[in-house]
């Protein structure tokens, strides 16, 4: 099983290393790109650009907690209030990712006055992904506090 979670680790650092990557390298080309063919989008730019690195920073932080939880499996202290309350640090991170999709999708409408499909539905996505990490967590840490404190209690008894 330890493989399995190391390999597991060393998956999401890889994911999340490459995704603030091509966040920092390729948004920029990206959207100056965007730009020349949108000239009348040029203003969105920079606000844009921060936005994604705003938001790709919550992100980075969810897998460094992800990892946090799979070093406590890996020790033994799977079954924890800690790993309860690492799970509530997730749900917490994803709900402050929900509001800013939801704030930059608003934010998007009036600043643009018409908006692209796509786009619409990137913001959906990842709020959806959210949501549902989010909802996962929660009653992660619902079940990981009852398991902790039968786990207590049967700690006590001989």
């Amino acid at each position: 099983m330890n493989k399995y979670i190391r390999i597991f680790k060393w998956l999401s650092v890889a994911l999340a290393g490459s995704a603030l990557v091509m966040s920092v390298v390729f948004l920029p080309y990206f959207l100056e790109s965007l730009a020349w063919r949108f000239p009348e989008y040029e203003f969105l730019i920079t606000p844009a650009m921060f936005f994604i690195w705003a938001t790709a920073i919550g992100f980075c932080y969810i897998v460094v907690l992800i990892i946090n939880i799979c070093g406590n499996a890996q020790s033994g202290k799977g079954f924890t209030i800690s790993t309860a309350k690492l799970f509530d640090r997730i749900a917490v991170m994803a709900l402050i990712e929900i509001i800013a999709y939801m704030l930059g999708f608003i934010a998007g409408t009036i600043w643009i006055m018409k908006i692209n499909p796509y786009l619409v539905f990137l913001f959906f996505i990842v709020a959806c992904f959210c949501f549902m990490m989010f909802g996962f967590c929660k009653i992660m840490k619902h079940l990981l506090r009852k398991v902790a404190d039968i786990k207590e209690e049967n700690e006590y008894t001989i």
